[in-house]
């Protein structure tokens, strides 16, 4: 073997002899983009798996503290039923999933028909309309005119203040009118036309399928700002705790130390040791991500393709 490795070296070029691959078999520079990689997966992956394993690990074993790598003892949910005996909690994460769906789904349906009718650059005015779009979506007077928006609208303190001002994306609301006037093939468009299909029916059975690779990309992206989003309740709804996303809740967890004794009182109330806030707080942070990460698998095929379409040059 080694007699071979020795004779296919010898075959190549001598200026590649001279290098380090063709001495040692590699370069410092690919040894150093893998350990950089290494470790920059770790700084990344292991506080998530800090919190995991610290929302898991019975309290005997929590309480001793240390490096967490794996959870000895077993796996224990008493956080998790600790902070869901809370009706606070419960409520909030209801609050925030119907208002992420609702938000996504309609922003995904007024964004993508409102980018393809603006595609249609050989319709006379369009770029004109365009311009007025872009133009009032990105000066839209500041905070006081949305607020009094929303107070004549009747949109002040209630539900629907979190889910109707996504209903327009600018940032991708660009993106989806790019895409649909550069790389869907106008000659799809046209043929469904000549057979008699509708404008309507060749957005819903043409541009739609195939698109869905973007679509779903930029539906993960409009979800997980929805998810996020503390900023709508605080500044247009505040006082109402019915209408609490979890982001909110898990921001009293962090900061609000009368929220955490509610929560650890009424985990005792139904038979639980006495949580550390510590744990309380990991268990919080893992229901705050968990939503997106049980999405996530099912759209990442999309998801990878679609933030890749405008790399691909044909």
């Amino acid at each position: 073997m080694a007699k071979r490795a020795f004779s296919a070296l010898r075959n190549k070029p001598a200026g590649y002899r001279n290098t380090m691959l063709g001495k040692l078999g590699f370069n410092f520079y690919d040894v150093f983009v893998y350990a950089f990689c290494i470790l920059f997966a770790i700084l990344y992956v292991y506080p998530m798996w800090y919190v995991l394993v610290s929302s898991i690990t019975p309290y005997s074993e929590y309480i001793k503290g240390g490096l967490m790598l794996l959870p000895t003892g077993g796996i224990d949910l008493q956080y998790y039923r600790a902070i869901f005996s809370t009706k606070a909690f419960t409520n909030s994460m209801w609050i925030s999933v119907s208002k992420t769906f609702l938000a996504t789904t309609l922003s995904m349906l007024i964004t993508s028909t409102m980018a393809y009718a603006c595609s249609k650059s050989h319709v006379r005015g369009m770029k004109l309309i365009n311009a007025l779009v872009v133009f009032v979506l990105f000066f839209t007077g500041g905070l006081i005119p949305q607020y009094m928006l929303y107070k004549g609208l009747g949109l002040l303190r209630t539900f629907w203040v979190m889910v109707l001002p996504s209903g327009l994306n600018i940032v991708y609301f660009v993106i989806m009118r790019n895409y649909f006037s550069y790389s869907v093939p106008k000659e799809l468009e046209e043929a469904a036309l000549i057979d008699g299909c509708t404008e309507v029916g060749v957005f819903f059975r043409i541009i739609i399928p195939i698109s869905r690779s973007m679509l779903a990309a930029v539906a993960l992206f409009i979800a997980v700002i929805n998810w996020n989003d503390y900023y709508s309740y605080m500044m247009f709804i505040s006082n109402k705790t019915n209408l609490q996303p979890f982001v909110w809740i898990l921001r009293r967890m962090l900061v609000d130390q009368s929220m955490m004794n509610q929560v650890r009182n009424g985990a005792v109330s139904i038979g639980l040791t006495l949580p550390p806030p510590m744990a309380l707080r990991m268990a919080t942070i893992i229901c705050a991500m968990l939503p997106i990460m049980i999405v996530y698998p099912f759209l990442q095929p999309y998801f990878t393709s679609g933030i890749t379409l405008g790399a691909i040059k044909e």
